[in-house]
């Protein structure tokens, strides 16, 4: 599946809603707390998401010049 905004947008909606409405000690932890959270939601979505092409054999120069060509092959972020 491709990158979504929609399916992205919801995932970080459904997690910040748990940081609403909540009395706060530490005003500081909270908002690292957060953004930490805000983080590893978009890291998953990308580990999920995310399809990246790359030369799969490496790349060719031909010999008497002209574009640098490759096979490309498809893969997914770990």
């Amino acid at each position: 599946m491709a990158l979504n905004k929609d399916l992205l947008g919801a995932a970080l909606y459904n997690k910040a809603q748990g940081y609403n409405d909540q009395d706060i000690d530490d005003i500081d932890q909270a908002r690292r707390d957060f953004w930490i959270a805000i983080a590893g939601e978009i890291i998953n979505h990308l580990k999920s998401n995310a399809t990246i092409s790359v030369p799969g054999l490496g790349l060719v120069a031909p010999s008497g010049g002209g574009p640098v060509t490759g096979i490309s092959t498809t893969g997914t972020i770990l």
